[in-house]
């Protein structure tokens, strides 16, 4: 089964489940009655949301396992979190939905019992439900709208379970028409169900795969700074990972100058070395602060994740397009070319400062037959357009095209790629981008 058809049939699944209590109350509930007037046809869509929404709320905590089955289904843990980004959004709108249909039937004819929905103390089921949907649209605000350090962030996702737990007890405790065989015949064992999902998928990403799970352990035995960048070289401390080149692995650094939350860093060597080399930007809090560690510094790895490799995909003629740090999964790449003769590959590089290629790259380069390498100074040409690739009359349709880049880079590359009908499924990018 190839890639394209995995992802597909876990989209479905996600669709499938989240259908579910639509099922349910169309088959055991009170199904197209529930639908009679405009007003109560209000009703009856905010319980189906609010069901809708807490199970993808639940699904989307499965999502951030970062269990190994789901990188397997959509191709990737960077594309994991894609859906995962998905699924909570549209969530969240289903939640949010939910209070503002149920008293969208109240409006006009009862205004009173509409504004008691929002207004604390009277009902504590309802108290519940408003402490969710408030802490909900709290942490969109902080992801979405602010500007924090990435710990601080980190943490105030770890309320997410709270505000989780407060959803539950709302849908639990509600004793009116809302929540009883009104809805469906068996509301409280499904409900009860999907709560158990979404508890323990959190419960397993907050405590267990951080305080029981075993990653490997190494040690920073090498350190380069510049201006803008950290080159860390990565010692095993017993037994090594093993990776591909392109992949991306999660660094928990155990110095007292950095926090020890565990960040994404693409791997800047060739597959499964013993040494890991990750190149870092200087670009925020935490990175800033990279410089300040030492070596023999401990630093503990989980992973290896992702699939951009040259070697994943199914045509050997390739277009590599590579902005600034973005070159960094291309590195174990470019190293391992020369033992792949029958791949033919057209790297181009554009950066305004180089300070990556340095002369071990360039005599790879120039002994690599099956490489054509085109490094674009941003400063003297200007910023590298996809017209500047395809100026020699390159047909792109008939080649697989690896990005890797800043966020803005990659969207308007990909957006002059899909103008030319370049079929999306032979364009690949790394995805993760570190907060």
């Amino acid at each position: 089964m190839n890639q394209k058809t995995k992802s597909i049939l876990g989209w479905l699944s996600i669709f499938a489940i989240s259908l579910i209590p639509v099922f349910l109350f169309f088959a055991f509930g009170s199904g197209l009655s529930g639908f009679q007037t405009f007003s109560y046809s209000l009703y009856t869509l905010g319980r189906i949301f609010a069901l809708v929404g807490v199970t993808l709320f639940a699904l989307n905590f499965v999502l951030s396992t970062r269990l190994r089955f789901l990188e397997e289904i959509f191709g990737g843990m960077d594309k994991v979190y894609l859906v995962h980004g998905i699924v909570g959004g549209t969530a969240f709108m289903l939640i949010l939905a939910h209070p503002l249909f149920i008293v969208a039937n109240l409006i006009p004819n009862n205004i009173v019992k509409a504004a008691s929905y929002f207004i604390p103390g009277s009902v504590l089921s309802l108290d519940f439900g408003l402490i969710a949907i408030i802490g909900l649209i709290s942490l969109i605000v902080i992801t979405f709208f602010t500007r924090i350090k990435y710990n601080h962030w980190k943490f105030t996702h770890e309320f997410m379970g709270l505000v989780f737990a407060f959803a539950a007890l709302h849908m639990l405790l509600a004793r009116d028409s809302v929540a009883v065989d009104n809805i469906f015949y068996g509301y409280y064992p499904f409900i009860s169900l999907v709560i158990a999902i979404g508890i323990g998928a959190f419960i397993y990403s907050l405590i267990v795969r951080k305080k029981f799970l075993r990653y490997a352990q190494y040690k920073i035995a090498g350190i380069q700074t510049s201006k803008d960048l950290i080159e860390l070289d990565l010692e095993p401390v017993g037994k090594p990972i093993l990776y591909k080149s392109g992949q991306f692995i999660f660094a928990r650094f155990y110095s007292e100058n950095v926090s020890k939350e565990p960040h994404p860093f693409s791997i800047a060597s060739k597959s499964n070395s013993r040494v890991i080399k990750i190149i870092i930007k200087k670009s925020g809090d935490f990175t800033n602060l990279l410089e300040m560690i030492k070596e023999g510094d401990k630093v503990t790895l989980e992973g290896p994740y992702g699939r951009f490799n040259f070697r994943n995909f199914e045509n050997k003629n390739q277009v590599w397009i590579a902005a600034g740090i973005g070159i960094s999964p291309f590195l174990g790449m470019i190293e391992e070319l020369k033992e792949n003769p029958d791949y033919r590959v057209e790297l181009f590089y554009t950066f305004s400062e180089n300070k990556i290629f340095n002369q071990h790259y360039l005599k790879i380069i120039q002994e690599t037959e099956n490489l054509r390498f085109v490094p674009w100074n941003s400063r003297k040409r200007g910023h590298l357009k996809l017209k500047d690739i395809t100026g020699s009359d390159m047909n792109l349709k008939d080649k697989e095209i690896l990005i890797c880049g800043p966020l803005a880079f990659k969207e308007e590359m990909i957006k002059r790629l899909k103008e030319l009908r370049i079929n999306k499924d032979k364009i690949h990018e790394e995805v993760f981008e570190l907060k």
